[in-house]
């Protein structure tokens, strides 16, 4: 019988060449402000492949926000031990992030053993001729936040900004489509996901 460890360790090894490193972010910490009407749901960590300079990007623009960043570099097996694995076992805590569709997909296995789903996905492909299709699946504020104003860059503050603002008790959930231009060089040739995974309770729509 396979084991968790067993599966962390052969689904999330990732075949790719790594892209040049990033150095670690500095952890933000935030408060949720109290109101009458209910509240986006509070991220615990920003979960990010420290490969990608749009990952890193929007990492750092979280943070800003209050979302403690917390980075992997293609092996996500560490992370999960030391402090990912730890916090659902305590609670089913919320998380959003910008990982590969491998790191994605072992992420959301583990999460339904703790009764969590994913809210909100975003397949955000790679460049092409200095330009990307972007498909955003979630609740419907969350989707239109994330849509950048004409010649903006998706990815750090409208990105961020969405994902730290995300209400995934809304019951319209929608998917759109856009592509954007590309606001530096890029040698990314594998498409990212942008996601939330969250207490099932506190989703209304999984995606």
């Amino acid at each position: 019988m396979v084991n968790r460890r067993t599966f962390l360790q052969s689904s999330i090894w990732l075949s790719a060449a790594s892209l040049p490193g990033t150095s670690a972010l500095a952890a933000a910490s935030g408060a949720s402000n109290g109101a009458s009407k209910r509240l986006p749901i509070r991220l615990q960590r920003f979960v990010f492949d420290n490969r990608f300079a749009e990952a890193v990007e929007t990492a750092r623009h979280a943070a800003l926000l209050g979302i403690p960043p917390a980075e992997f570099s293609g092996d996500l097996t560490p992370l999960w031990y030391d402090e990912l694995d730890l916090m659902w076992k305590t609670a089913p805590m919320a998380l959003a992030g910008i990982t590969t569709r491998e790191g994605l997909f072992v992420l959301e296995t583990l999460a339904a053993d703790r009764r969590m789903r994913v809210a909100y996905r975003g397949e955000h492909g790679a460049e092409r001729d200095g330009s990307a299709a972007h498909v955003l699946a979630g609740p419907a504020g969350l989707v239109a936040r994330a849509v950048p104003q004409p010649g903006a860059s998706l990815w750090g503050p409208v990105l961020g900004d969405a994902l730290a603002h995300c209400a995934c008790h809304e019951r319209s959930a929608v998917r759109r489509t856009l592509t954007t231009r590309a606001d530096r060089a890029s040698t990314r040739d594998v498409p990212l996901y942008s996601w939330i995974i969250a207490p099932s309770t506190s989703v209304a729509v999984a995606v």
